[in-house]
């Protein structure tokens, strides 16, 4: 199997994805501390044999790179995260509609109740695999200590 994990980087927390690339779907997603998301990056591996990691281009990203080095991680890919989480927005709402009521509103003015970094990450993903991976509904959004 073709698993791959998806980091948007920031300066104190990640969003992080793990996605299997044959099947298209999202396994576990969530976001994480930086120490978190090097355990949590290291663990996946462990257990997935992770075929790439793909980072998003923007803050901290070279060191989160090199801490995962540091850790024997890599096939590390960057790819560009720019106007990432404002379609993360739009791609929430493609995952989880809103309800009947909401739903006539413009997309532009509704704000998603949940952390978008997770959403960022499945968009880098998609952004660098150009297709569009598939959220199972039993995959919630983590939040790692």
């Amino acid at each position: 199997m073709s698993f791959y994990i998806s980091i948007d980087p920031g300066k104190k927390k990640c969003g992080l994805l793990l996605a299997n690339i044959q099947s298209g779907k999202v396994i576990e997603a969530g976001i994480a501390s930086l120490n978190k998301c090097y355990e949590l990056v290291s663990f996946w591996n462990e257990n997935y044999n992770i075929s790439k990691i793909i980072i998003g281009d923007g803050t901290n990203c070279k060191f989160i790179k090199n801490e995962l080095k540091r850790k024997n991680l890599f096939n590390i890919n960057y790819v560009n995260e720019k106007g990432s989480t404002l379609r993360a927005r739009f791609r929430y709402w493609e995952i989880w509609p809103p309800n009947y009521f909401i739903r006539w509103l413009p997309k532009e003015i509704l704000f998603p109740p949940e952390n978008l970094d997770a959403i960022v990450a499945l968009i880098l993903l998609e952004d660098f695999l150009k297709i569009s991976l598939n959220w199972p509904d039993k995959v919630d959004i983590k939040i790692w200590p």
